[in-house]
């Protein structure tokens, strides 16, 4: 019995101090109301002054390697040592991580320079440092090339993957809807003739030296095996010169963007109403609990007080 009046006692004072808080929280209704518009409507205001930045991005798809005349490990009947020699010079090197690599010379700063060169983004990218009407950089300024290919891949470019299905997107982030369009787009382009004249490069060189070594030797299989290399060398060469979307493929170009993503007005002005609300009740619930505090201390006090007299 005295247990259960004891739990009954427990529960009416957990109500009390729930009523206690709503109590508060109803008191100042208004004040708080009036807080979080004046708090919203400031932080709106304060979106126009920010810098106005356009989104565009492009879906891309990973171009699956063709398999290559003459190199198949499975088909051939070279002695074993022949074999490995052909599977290390060529189907290792297109197959094995090929679309990480694919990816990661995408991200490489060699290809950003590159791409900002190409286009002569600069100006684009030190826009505060550059003068518009004398078309020069401002007090002497000099950009420098690693810095704005830093600032290029974590600011304005990002490539994201998605790993179950090899689909990608690129986005190019800037003040200009325009621009922004038109460099996600050339972006693409760039890299496929830039993957392109890399492997055609890498082709001749190989089938010179393919060419070089075949006139050396006299071994009826090792001729053989270098006859199967060049083979596979005057593939990719072929494939590389006739197709346009060599390493990754468009399946939606970028277009202009019509509305700006950021500052994005709307979503700022209610996240901080919500927030300025969720502080102000936390901050009255947080008086009440002083409050509650300092009574029970003065309270014990009193207690002490009492028995020591």
């Amino acid at each position: 019995m005295i247990n259960n009046n004891k739990n009954i006692a427990a529960v009416i004072d957990e109500e009390i101090e729930l009523l206690e808080y709503v109590t508060a929280i109803l008191r100042y209704k208004y004040r708080i109301l009036l807080i979080s518009i004046l708090g919203a409507a400031l932080m709106f205001t304060a979106t126009f002054f920010m810098p106005v930045k356009y989104e565009s991005f492009v879906k891309l798809a990973l171009v699956e390697v063709n398999e290559l005349g003459g190199v198949s490990p499975d088909n051939r009947r070279a002695p074993e040592a022949v074999t490995l020699v052909e599977q290390d010079f060529i189907t290792n090197a297109i197959n094995e991580n090929y679309q990480d690599r694919i990816i990661a010379r995408m991200r490489s700063r060699v290809f950003t320079i590159k791409f900002i060169k190409d286009n002569k983004l600069l100006p684009v990218i030190f826009h505060k440092q550059w003068d518009k009407n004398k078309q020069q950089w401002k007090k002497n300024f000099q950009p420098n090339i690693v810095l704005a290919s830093e600032i290029f891949k974590h600011k304005i470019c990002s490539i994201n993957r998605n790993n179950e299905n090899n689909l990608m997107i690129v986005k190019i982030i800037l003040n200009s809807a325009q621009l922004s369009t038109d460099i996600a787009n050339q972006f693409i382009t760039d890299f496929n003739r830039y993957r392109r004249i890399s492997d055609l490069e890498e082709a001749d060189r190989k089938i010179k030296f393919l060419q070089e070594t075949l006139l050396k030797t006299d071994f009826l299989e090792i001729q053989k095996s270098l006859y199967r290399l060049i083979e596979a060398q005057l593939v990719i060469k072929m494939l590389a010169s006739n197709k346009e979307q060599y390493a990754i493929e468009v399946l939606d170009p970028a277009i202009l963007p019509l509305y700006p993503s950021s500052p994005a007005s709307k979503r700022i002005t209610a996240l901080t109403f919500i927030g300025i609300t969720i502080f102000s009740i936390v901050f009255i619930i947080g008086r009440v609990v002083f409050k509650r505090i300092q009574l029970s201390i003065k309270q014990y006090q009193r207690t002490i007080l009492k028995n020591q007299d």
